[in-house]
């Protein structure tokens, strides 16, 4: 693990987490306090014993019967200090490539209400940058038995973050409008196709609009990031282009530079759409990453869902698709100088191979099909039935934990059943 540089905004993020922790055993013991608490018991089953299905990044990769990918447990404080002060704690304790104790801890916040209109937060907080910012950890609160990996994935490797916000909000028309922003940083461990990595991301800027009316309701949102820490072992690379001289390699900084990883920014666009009139519900979210890192590939990405809600049972269909939007898996070496000796050009073109793996570790292009139901069998406790038909496209399998290598054009079904409650 990397044991990154933490900044000041980190540490008084760190210590202001503490403390909140600290606050909430306090007022526990008066009403000033409100607990509740959400679960998911869930189980999955995975036909591929190539590929191990996750949710997400940053939760192992699971082949055959699991309970691991899907249950967790969450408990939520709630903490009134005065009609202007409030604070949120949150813990969820589910499967996780990083498993210190800190981050359990998904929220931690104080907040501070001007007025009606305008709110600002300082701690750890969710990156507003999708529908289910802050409820993804709530089953109960949504249609599917997780949400679409296509789209939810990547974002979701950097769902929280150290620093603060802005909130603005006010009646608009016939309809409510919501703006916010914010600024910080934060850590993430993720898995692409083999070992888990860390990254640090620096210099957040979230931005995000949001505008709801009757039945319907739009979204956008920006994400803007640097990488500042990166845990892969890239020196192999370094090592070889310091070996040789520009004069006899002078494309050798040009591949220093896609590999390196220091300051290049991250960007993340998103679009959302929702209607829900109680019979018919219609959601859908696209999704755009700008990278300029070779390691991470511009991608576009999204899914649209379709439910009908009857009885207490609601079935719902979902299409969801990911593939790159820039072809940056060039394995070349660059130019080499027409003086150099046959055996140094030979050395130099044996590292096509190391660049080709290394850029292929994060290639993601594939489509999912998925039927569902989810039945309402009290007010606090849900269950669902969920199937999921993936198509990954080649070799691009940055989704899922490879234990073997499978075919091209490899197809992976996944059952899912779960209970989800609140109380």
């Amino acid at each position: 693990m990397l044991h990154f540089k933490r900044s000041q905004l980190h540490f008084a993020a760190c210590i202001l987490m503490l403390s909140l922790c600290v606050t909430t055993y306090s007022f526990a013991a008066n009403d000033k306090v409100k607990l509740n608490g959400f679960a998911t018991l869930g189980a999955i089953y995975n036909d591929s014993d190539d590929l191990g299905f996750r949710p997400n990044l940053k939760i192992p990769g699971r082949t055959g019967l699991s309970l691991a990918p899907d249950s967790l447990i969450g408990l939520q404080a709630n903490i009134n200090i005065n009609p202007k002060w409030d604070a949120v704690v949150q813990a969820v304790y589910r499967d996780k490539l990083d498993e210190k104790a800190i981050n359990y801890l998904d929220v931690a916040f104080l907040r501070y209400r001007l007025n009606n209109r305008l709110e600002f937060r300082g701690g750890r907080m969710n990156t507003d940058i999708y529908f289910l910012s802050e409820y993804k950890s709530v089953g109960y609160a949504y249609l599917w038995a997780r949400p679409p990996a296509e789209f939810y994935s990547k974002v979701t490797s950097v769902s929280q973050f150290e620093g603060g916000d802005v909130l603005y909000k006010r009646s608009l028309g016939d309809g409510f409008f919501t703006a916010k922003l914010g600024y910080g940083e934060t850590d993430t461990s993720i898995s692409t196709t083999g070992n888990g990595l860390d990254v640090h991301f620096t210099n957040m800027l979230m931005a995000s609009a949001s505008y709801q009316q009757n039945n319907w309701q739009v979204r956008a949102s920006f994400l803007d990031a640097k990488v500042d820490e990166f845990s892969a072992d890239l020196s192999i690379i370094d090592e070889a282009i310091a070996a040789f001289p520009p004069s006899i390699w002078p494309g050798g900084p040009g591949i220093k530079e896609r590999f390196d990883f220091v300051g290049k920014k991250q960007q993340f666009f998103g679009l959302g759409y929702r209607f829900d009139n109680d019979t018919w519900l219609l959601q859908s979210e696209i999704g755009f990453i700008n990278s300029q890192w070779d390691i991470e590939r511009d991608t576009v990405s999204g899914y649209v869902s379709l439910g009908y809600q009857n009885d207490g049972m609601t079935y719902f269909a979902t299409v969801s698709a990911v593939e790159p939007t820039k072809n940056n898996l060039s394995d070349s070496v660059g130019e080499i100088s027409p003086n150099a000796p046959a055996a140094i050009a030979a050395a130099i073109q044996s590292f096509r191979p190391i660049i080709r793996e290394a850029l292929e570790q994060n290639v993601t292009k594939q489509h999912t099909f998925s039927l569902g139901v989810k039945w309402m069998l009290s007010a606090s406790l849900v269950a669902k039935l969920q199937l999921d038909h993936s198509v990954i496209a080649d070799d691009d399998y940055a989704l899922w934990r490879v234990y073997n290598e499978p075919e091209a054009d490899h197809t992976v079904n996944v059952a899912s059943l779960s209970l989800n409650w609140v109380f």
